[in-house]
């Protein structure tokens, strides 16, 4: 029997867990927070905690618009696939929470690091030479061509999964014609001939 492409994604997706974090300013009552895990649960939730509560800051941090308040946080794991995006748009409807006082995180990323506390450090940052507190960031899981090409295939990888849903036939990949990495192609031309024409001195003929 030939699956559907439903199936083929809820396979190709059943490996991955997705982790995220989400940070509510202001007030949010217990009937909210019941509302937020039963409204996650058509991700197929893994785990669910909720992390904490801030004291009541002046300018809490990723709310630049709210001042005076607390936040909560929680963490949670999804088997479904989402975004960041999705997921604060979802939110902040179902909850009929302000958007300026909510946002979706994932644990790890740059920003999330950034507002961890840390230790006061002693002494000028210039006299470490060590560079201890650029810590060891991994930008490659961000930007650049490594995650461009990661991106650019599980974009092709979900095409196959379609198309094979349909019944059509995928192409295989073939080797190019010309493979300018090949060892016989990497002489010049021009290097192949030196030494071939000489010219002749004198009056030109």
């Amino acid at each position: 029997m030939t699956k559907s492409f439903k199936e083929y994604l809820s396979e190709s997706f059943a490996a991955k867990k997705h982790e995220f974090r989400v940070k509510v300013a202001g007030d949010f009552t217990a009937e909210q927070e019941s509302k937020l895990q039963t409204m996650l649960s058509r991700f197929q939730v893994e785990t669910f905690k909720k992390v904490g509560t801030t004291p009541i800051q002046a300018l809490p941090l990723d709310f630049p618009q709210v001042k005076n308040c607390e936040v909560h946080i929680y963490e949670f794991v999804v088997d479904y696939p989402t975004t960041q995006q999705e997921l604060t748009e979802y939110l902040t409807q179902g909850l009929e929470v302000n958007r300026q006082n909510l946002v979706v995180r994932r644990p790890g990323e740059p920003y999330e690091q950034y507002q961890e506390p840390v230790a006061k450090r002693e002494g000028a940052l210039l006299n470490d030479n060590t560079y201890a507190e650029a810590g060891d960031p991994k930008f490659e899981d961000y930007y650049g061509d490594k995650y461009n090409s990661g991106f650019v295939k599980e974009l092709n990888d979900l095409l196959k999964l379609e198309r094979k849903a349909r019944g059509e036939e995928i192409p295989t990949e073939s080797v190019a014609k010309y493979n300018i990495e090949a060892p016989q192609n990497n002489t010049s031309p021009i290097a192949k001939g030196e030494g071939t024409y000489m010219v002749k001195a004198g009056n030109g003929k």
